[in-house]
């Protein structure tokens, strides 16, 4: 496509530097996974590649939609692990950025890019998941500082993180979306208590996190005080208008893997010609719906040129990716044949992964309901 051509300047600039600096495959053993992804923060954040997105006085390079969708294909495209620090260069550093003080621009920015403190987001709980404003964790001012009470849950590697971003409830007599404020809180101290959830990936990637007491700086707030649903919803939109560049381009490199794990699976005798036959078509039918899902992201990229926001639009997306990697990730237990169900090989791991495609940044049930009343217009 034209307009993100394969010899656009941008790629152009990074893929040679991916050559350079791609550290290899990720470990599966989660401590070893995150220290990789650390080391590989540091060095996008070095090579000036850490924030592309950001404005170029907080180290960033100014990089529209566009230019994130190519960037975001060609990180898939060399095998680059993830950075550590997604939550805080996607979701807090943006936000920081329309709501922050200048004070905390200048104490947290930095650091986000640089991967020297670790970020992890502090939203759902065990009575509000999809629905964030049921929340019970609550903040009272005691002197300078907040002192925050509540759990909460699925909390992605909050176990390396040295500051959550915690909303909470600091207005006693509030309800819902009123009264409620978003504080950056010190995981290393007594009043937090982390304890990881093992996933049936094997993966202890989320964890459940109580605050007893946790006390953080009273100029930690993000934006104003009892105004913490209007940051927390610019914080959303910023993941909703960034998540998507990526999922295309690493399901491609997993269709192109198991092109041809199937070619050696035919080869060696593992799958007969019907089995085979099968495979192929299944593998065809997923690269056929992985290239319209590269479209629907490209789209939501030159909506975002244009200044608009993917709006319902992106529930069609992420319905449409939840499908499509599950269904990737069991064609290729299927072709792996017993391999695939070793959980501590590829084939498997992805599998159970995957699994919580469906659930991830909303649920596919509640991705349908968005559809129909507010896309199809259809009566709750």
């Amino acid at each position: 496509m034209a307009i993100v051509a394969d010899d656009d300047p941008f790629r152009r600039e990074f893929r040679p530097w991916l050559a350079e600096h791609v550290p290899g495959p990720e470990p599966l053993d989660q401590d070893a996974k995150v220290a990789l992804r650390r080391a590989w923060q540091r060095t996008l954040s070095a090579g000036g590649w850490a924030g592309p997105a950001w404005p170029a006085e907080y180290g960033g390079r100014g990089a529209g939609p566009l230019q994130q969708f190519m960037y975001y294909e060609e990180l898939a495209l060399a095998r680059a692990p993830w950075a550590a620090n997604a939550p805080g260069t996607i979701l807090l550093g943006p936000t920081l950025m329309v709501h922050g003080t200048e004070e905390l621009r200048t104490r947290f920015l930095p650091a986000i890019l640089s991967g020297d403190e670790l970020f992890s987001q502090g939203f759902s709980e065990p009575e509000a998941g999809s629905d964030l404003a049921s929340l019970r964790t609550r903040a009272h001012r005691d002197g300078d500082d907040w002192v925050i009470t509540g759990q909460k849950i699925w909390t992605t590697w909050a176990q390396y993180s040295d500051w959550c971003f915690v909303v909470c409830r600091t207005d006693p007599e509030s309800k819902r979306h009123r009264g409620l404020s978003m504080i950056i809180c010190p995981m290393d101290q007594l009043g937090v208590t982390v304890r990881p959830i093992e996933q049936i990936s094997g993966d202890p990637e989320f964890a459940e996190v109580f605050f007893d007491g946790a006390r953080a700086p009273a100029g930690h707030v993000v934006g104003e005080v009892g105004q913490g649903w209007a940051v927390a919803m610019t914080m959303l939109g910023f993941e909703r208008a960034d998540q998507g560049f990526s999922d295309h381009a690493l399901l491609l490199v997993h269709l192109h893997d198991l092109a041809a794990e199937l070619r050696a699976a035919q080869r060696d005798g593992r799958l007969g010609a019907a089995e085979a036959a099968e495979a192929r078509a299944r593998h065809a039918d997923l690269w056929i719906r992985c290239q319209q899902l590269r479209r629907f992201n490209l789209s939501i990229a030159v909506r975002g040129e244009a200044g608009e926001t993917p709006g319902d639009f992106g529930s069609v997306v992420n319905l449409f990716w939840a499908d499509l990697e599950q269904g990737i990730a069991e064609l290729g237990v299927a072709v792996a044949g017993a391999r695939g169900l070793a959980l501590g090989d590829h084939p498997a791991h992805f599998l159970m992964s995957s699994r919580s495609a469906t659930i991830d940044s909303g649920s596919s049930e509640i991705q349908r309901n968005i559809i129909a009343e507010r896309t199809l217009g259809l009566p709750r």
